[in-house]
């Protein structure tokens, strides 16, 4: 019987953390499957609250670190960390707007579109469909290749694409060179969450709530402790 009511015990301790697991800042999988029980996708009600957990999410995963590097102000080969984050961000911002749910080693669209393994279809989307990088022409292929790629194995650009300081502007093309200024680029990456805050919340923005929503729902079941 003592070994039995300490089992349980055991249990319900467990349970409880899992319960407590943090997603977001300091909001847990409680936190979620609380709000997300309320959530409606035809309607806008609700939904601010749920963003809520997107931004501290991205806030204390990427845009407060970036944050700190920027600030460091060094200029000696902060920038490549600085992109390599906004890189693993874009990555973030392009799947919860389309759904795309990763499970190795595939994205699976919970559209029913066809399953894709290959990272370069995510930096295509984004730099077709989110301003203020439309206008810029940045192909998506390339950078996917020769930045996103080179900077996480080989921690340096390739093919001519080169990080710089800058206020002025996201993007250029000078001859040869592809030029990505990571303060303006930071700036432009902020610019595309308030964009997407408006269109979930907006009249037609179900597509988007409910891709929010099986995001998170995936968020909550790989941060539960596997037995």
């Amino acid at each position: 019987m003592i070994l039995l009511a300490k089992k349980e015990h055991n249990i319900g301790r467990l349970i409880k953390n899992i319960s407590m697991q943090k997603i977001a800042g300091n909001l847990t999988i409680t936190d979620w499957e609380e709000l997300a029980s309320k959530l409606d996708d035809s309607k806008s009600e609700n939904w601010g609250n749920a963003f809520n957990f997107f931004e501290q999410r991205i806030a204390t995963r990427y845009l407060n670190p970036i944050k700190a590097i920027l600030n460091m102000d060094l200029n000696t080969g902060e920038g490549f960390a600085v992109v390599n984050l906004q890189c693993s961000l874009i990555e973030t911002i392009e799947c919860f707007y389309n759904g795309w749910i990763y499970v190795y080693p595939n994205f699976l669209p919970i559209d029913g579109s066809p399953i894709f393994k290959k990272g370069k279809k995510i930096f295509e989307s984004f730099f077709k469909n989110r301003e203020p990088f439309i206008s810029l022409q940045i192909d998506g292929v390339d950078f996917y290749k020769s930045v996103r790629c080179g900077l996480l194995h080989e921690t340096q650009t390739k093919n001519n694409w080169k990080i710089k300081s800058g206020l002025v502007r996201i993007y250029e093309q000078n001859g040869d060179e592809k030029i990505i200024y990571r303060e303006k680029f930071q700036r432009g990456l902020e610019k595309v969450i308030t964009k997407y805050k408006e269109e979930l919340l907006s009249s037609g923005g179900e597509k988007y709530r409910k891709n929010f929503k099986e995001k998170f729902k995936h968020i909550c079941k790989e941060s539960r402790i596997k037995k």
